[in-house]
C-alpha cells in the first residue's frame, strides 16, 4: 500500500476528492498538507498522473531531501529518485504492461515485473531475446513452436510458454 503523501510514513488509505492521486492517512493529515497540494492539485486532476513535485516512489520532494528526478515514466507520469529506481517494488511505475516505457515481454522475466498501482504481477507474453541473446538458456520445450502476435506489443515473434515464465520466475 502507499504511504501517505504528507510525510507521515502511515498507510495512505484515502485519496485526494479532487485529484484521486495524492493518497492521505486521515483528515488531519490532508489539513496539514493542503497549503502545498492545493498548487498541484488541478493539474493533477486534469492530466490523471502523479506530481513531478515529489517522488512517486518514496513521496519526498526532489531537491529537498532528495536530489533531482532520475527517471519519469513518459506513459504515465510515474517520477523517480535514483535510489526508488534501484529498489524493487517503488522503482516500478504504474503501467501494466512496461515500467519506464520498456515493455515488459521484451525483459528478462523477474518477480517485480508488475503494475505499481495495482500490485498485480505481469502474466501476459514474452518474447526476451536479450535474455537469450545474454547467454540464458530458456530450453526450446519451453518456446511456442510457431511466432505469432504478442498481446502486449502486437510484434510477431516465438514467445515462451507462460507456464515456463510462472514456475521459473514469478511464482515463486
Amino acid at each position: 500500500m502507499d504511504l501517505c503523501d504528507a510525510g507521515c510514513k502511515k498507510p495512505g488509505a484515502m485519496r485526494c476528492s479532487g485529484c484521486k492521486v495524492v493518497r492521505y492517512c486521515g483528515g488531519e493529515c490532508q489539513k496539514l498538507d493542503w497549503k502545498t497540494h492545493k498548487l498541484d492539485c488541478k493539474s493533477l486532476a486534469a492530466s490523471g498522473k502523479p506530481r513531478t513535485t515529489h517522488c512517486t516512489g518514496c513521496k519526498r520532494r526532489f531537491g529537498e531531501y532528495i536530489g533531482e528526478v532520475d527517471t519519469i515514466c513518459p506513459d504515465c507520469g510515474y517520477a523517480a529518485c535514483e535510489s526508488c529506481v534501484c529498489h524493487n517494488r517503488r522503482g516500478t511505475c504504474y503501467c501494466a504492461d512496461s515500467n519506464f516505457g520498456h515493455k515488459y515481454c521484451e525483459r528478462v522475466p523477474e518477480w517485480y515485473h508488475f503494475a505499481g498501482r495495482t500490485g498485480d504481477l505481469y502474466r501476459g507474453d514474452n518474447h526476451p531475446d536479450q535474455y537469450v541473446a545474454d547467454g540464458h538458456d530458456i530450453p526450446a520445450s519451453q518456446w511456442e513452436t510457431e511466432p505469432r502476435a504478442c498481446g502486449n506489443c502486437g510484434e510477431t515473434k516465438l514467445c515462451v510458454r507462460p507456464g515456463y515464465i510462472c514456475q521459473n520466475f514469478l511464482c515463486q
